[in-house]
């Protein structure tokens, strides 16, 4: 990358900042402290503590759309096979392996999930479990688990976010691996960047949102790069 195009992309997204539109992905913070005070691998009712886990109405369109309903089918997925789950949970949080086999075994395992559920419910067809969606919900379950170390993903808005920093070699499919690492280059630049940390603070509130170093922060710069890019 370019160090002046990201340095002045971000003084482009501290101006944003103070712009009236800079709270269209706060609720996450609010989703995300949900998350991390109601995650417990160890509870007794396993699918309803994941139901609760992601009990946000105000983020409901990233896991619940009419099209796209991960959060539900996972739920099913749960209580029919609890032991398998949370073994499918504690691979994905298991940071001592790649992220790229992390996110093949998760889909892998829905596959296999999603094949058991319709030869227990053969009436009740689904089309997908809803995890192969380019690693968007998986890598949103790493970013609320693990704040100071995911980002939400978004292939568009890293593709934009990467031309706009003048980095080599934009990917022409999905590169999670390489997602990873970008978006904690520039989560340290957004953390050193006094302007915007002040910014952000102001917008946050203690009462309602995840208020310790979260790459929630990586996604709102990257949506803001997409965003115009998209205009």
């Amino acid at each position: 990358m370019r160090l002046k195009d990201l340095q002045s992309s971000l003084e482009e997204y501290l101006g944003f900042l103070h712009s009236p539109s800079r709270d269209a992905h706060l609720p996450l913070w609010e989703a995300q402290r949900l998350f991390q005070e109601r995650w417990n691998p160890d509870a007794p009712d396993w699918a309803d503590m994941y139901e609760k886990s992601l009990d946000s109405t105000q983020t409901r369109r990233y896991w619940s759309r009419d099209d796209y309903q991960p959060k539900a089918l996972m739920h099913r997925f749960m209580q029919q096979q609890p032991i398998f789950t949370r073994q499918l949970f504690d691979d994905l949080f298991r940071e001592d392996r790649s992220i790229d086999g992390r996110l093949r075994r998760f889909v892998l395992a829905c596959d296999e999930l999603l094949k058991d559920h319709q030869e227990r419910h053969p009436r009740e067809r689904q089309a997908s479990h809803y995890h192969d969606d380019g690693y968007q919900i998986i890598i949103l379950y790493l970013a609320f688990r693990f704040p100071d170390l995911y980002s939400p993903y978004d292939y568009t808005a890293f593709v934009h976010t990467l031309r706009r920093i003048g980095a080599p070699d934009v990917p022409a499919t999905h590169d999670p691996e390489r997602f990873v690492k970008v978006s904690r280059t520039i989560f340290k630049f957004l953390q050193q960047h006094e302007g915007i940390q002040a910014a952000h603070r102001a917008r946050l509130d203690p009462n309602r949102d995840y208020m310790a170093p979260s790459m929630l922060l990586v996604y709102d710069y990257m949506q803001f790069i997409k965003g115009k890019k998209l205009r």
